[in-house]
């Protein structure tokens, strides 16, 4: 049975697909897992890059595995977390100022008259 305080924690509810609430919670998904790397000490794998081993208990094929991990998950924060937050800022300022797109995937915005038109 779930605590009545998780199920009122509503951060990790299911979101709409590409929806500001979404992008944000791939957003702090990515930065959770690269922490989690990071403090696991798979940095030091990286070392494959320059063609050395990082752990020679592993063995060469799982210190490979963990390097190249480390890196996308690295590159993936870098490149991807910030792209997300953005996007997620962006398509909520978008959606504040009337324009929604609807089930069919077109874009309703508002009409705004310019001056001096008939």
């Amino acid at each position: 049975m779930i605590p009545s305080a998780w199920k009122e924690f509503t951060l990790f509810r299911r979101a709409e697909f590409l929806s500001p609430r979404d992008l944000c919670q791939r957003a702090l998904a990515l930065s959770a897992l690269f922490l989690l790397a990071h403090l696991a000490g798979w940095r030091e794998y990286t070392s494959i890059l320059n063609g050395t081993i990082g752990s020679v208990a592993l063995g060469w094929n799982f210190s490979a595995f963990l390097g190249v991990i480390y890196i996308c998950l690295y590159l993936g924060s870098v490149l991807l977390v910030p792209i997300f937050l953005l996007a997620a800022g962006l398509l909520t300022l978008w959606q504040a100022a009337g324009g929604r797109p609807n089930w069919t995937g077109a874009v309703k915005t508002r009409q705004i008259p310019l001056p001096g038109a008939s």
